[in-house]
């Protein structure tokens, strides 16, 4: 099974001519599915959902989509606390659900809220019994069992962008002692990878960088993971120029996550 991991393409305040450089890098790497860890638009504007969906569409693969705290209308206070996710779903509804490809299975979780009460809405929030079905959805089942959410649960370690995800710290002991193996973010808009480690168990956590100019001090990105059975490996693809640069990867056992050669 092999994944091109993007995240927040923020179409509203994008480059097109990277995301069509992204596109050309995710075929030519032929790629099973998609995986889009959320914030497709910057201001969730039914014109920035259709072009993200079209940018997804002409890509032509499988594909899987989680909202981001950007994806809820921005300008319309009200609808984004009674319905923020009422245009998400008009444009990416129907890629919001489970994807199997092979023996392995990814599903989505939908960390982003329209609002909270505290002082920084976008940040993540995760509802236990969400993430409890869809651990639950294929037990044993699937191998490798991955997640697909927007925030990550835990900090991650050397990103510029500190997140305090609400109830993070259980989602990750809980996703640590289950068959999940892998936990596919985005938001912090640079490229991280990282073995957690709770009294459980541990995981490997993923985040994609961006395709979109809001960036931080990485230039624009993406994922590529391979998985074999018993093993998976991670290769960042870095914008240099016009065109995308694929990096050193990054191998780690799938449930012991022990770092390796590629």
């Amino acid at each position: 099974m092999k994944l091109a991991h993007v995240a927040d393409l923020h179409f509203g305040a994008a480059r097109m001519d990277v995301l069509a450089a992204a596109q050309d890098a995710i075929l030519n790497a032929r790629p099973d599915a998609l995986i889009v860890s959320g914030d497709v638009s910057q201001r969730g504007k039914r014109v920035e959902f259709a072009a993200a969906r079209e940018w997804v569409d002409e890509i032509g693969l499988p594909s899987l989509v989680v909202p981001g705290n950007h994806d809820t209308p921005l300008l319309n206070v009200h609808a984004r606390a009674t319905a923020p996710f009422a245009r998400y779903r008009d444009y990416f509804g129907d890629l919001t659900r489970s994807l199997k490809i092979g023996s392995g299975r990814i599903d989505p979780l939908n960390t982003a809220r329209g609002w909270q009460a505290r002082k920084n809405w976008a940040e993540g929030s995760v509802r236990l019994s969400d993430l409890e079905a869809a651990i639950e959805a294929s037990g044993s089942a699937h191998h490798p069992h991955l997640l697909a959410c927007h925030h990550p649960f835990r900090s991650m370690q050397g990103a510029l962008l500190r997140t305090e995800t609400r109830r993070g710290d259980i989602a990750s002991q809980r996703v640590a002692a289950s068959p999940v193996s892998v936990v596919l973010t985005g938001h912090v808009h640079t490229p991280h990878v990282e073995e957690v480690v709770e009294p459980g168990g541990k995981y490997l956590a993923v985040s994609a960088g961006t395709l979109s100019t809001r960036l931080r001090r990485a230039p624009p990105g993406f994922n590529m993971l391979s998985f074999s059975p018993d093993k998976v490996s991670v290769t960042a693809f870095a914008l240099s120029g016009d065109v995308f640069v694929a990096q050193p990867t990054l191998s780690y056992r799938l449930n012991q996550a022990e770092p390796g050669d590629a």
